[in-house]
């Protein structure tokens, strides 16, 4: 992801911060990183307290509430293991009836939110690597859309949801450096200990290449 998405957002109204998720200028799903954190920040996306339900919670009804986290449990059951296509086609059609209420359509955030999930079960539901930008842009779309929200206040949700991003992908970055620094390390006492072992502990030390 661009980081520098999230200071650029501090000038855009949140309606232009979505335009820019929609357009592809920021991507969210970074292709590099690990699957089962994706699946793990969509889940969060929809039921966490920086989340749908935590964002909306005062607006949502149970049954909308109950579908939120029902596919937020199959985001995260899908990080360990690809869940059967079944219980994605399932959610999608249930998603889809809800979606339609009168009631629903009514409300933007109401409507976009169940969008979101709707789109994230379709996507589930036709391949195992699913592509959630749309499902996450209208997500973005539903946070921007509550009644009675500032603008300001909306903005800092979708910096938070996208803060949440940036330290993972960070974490998960700088873990990967340092197991390949400690795979060098071992690499490094493995070839010393070779040199040694053939003789050369007679004479001195070949200097081996990395090793102070």
């Amino acid at each position: 992801m661009n980081t520098t998405f999230a200071s650029a957002l501090n000038t855009m109204t949140p309606g232009d911060a979505v335009m820019c998720l929609a357009a592809g200028t920021v991507e969210l799903a970074l292709d590099d990183a690990p699957e089962s954190m994706r699946w793990q920040w969509f889940a969060d996306l929809l039921d966490s307290q920086w989340g749908l339900t935590g964002r909306l919670g005062p607006i949502l009804t149970e049954q909308i509430i109950s579908e939120l986290e029902q596919v937020a449990r199959m985001c995260r059951a899908s990080a360990q293991h690809p869940l059967d296509p079944q219980g994605w086609i399932s959610a999608y059609q249930s998603t889809a009836v809800l979606v339609e209420d009168p009631a629903v359509v009514s409300a933007d955030a109401l409507h976009l939110a169940l969008s979101a999930v709707n789109d994230i079960a379709l996507e589930a539901t036709d391949t195992s690597h699913p592509d959630f930008s749309v499902a996450v842009t209208l997500a973005f779309e539903a946070l921007t859309s509550a009644v009675d929200v500032d603008r300001e206040v909306s903005k800092s949700w979708i910096l938070t949801a996208i803060g949440e991003w940036v330290t993972r992908t960070e974490s998960a970055q700088a873990g990967l450096r340092s197991a390949q620094s400690c795979t060098n390390a071992d690499n490094r006492q493995i070839a010393n200990a070779s040199v040694v072992s053939a003789g050369c502990s007679e004479k001195p030390l070949l200097k081996v290449r990395g090793n102070a």
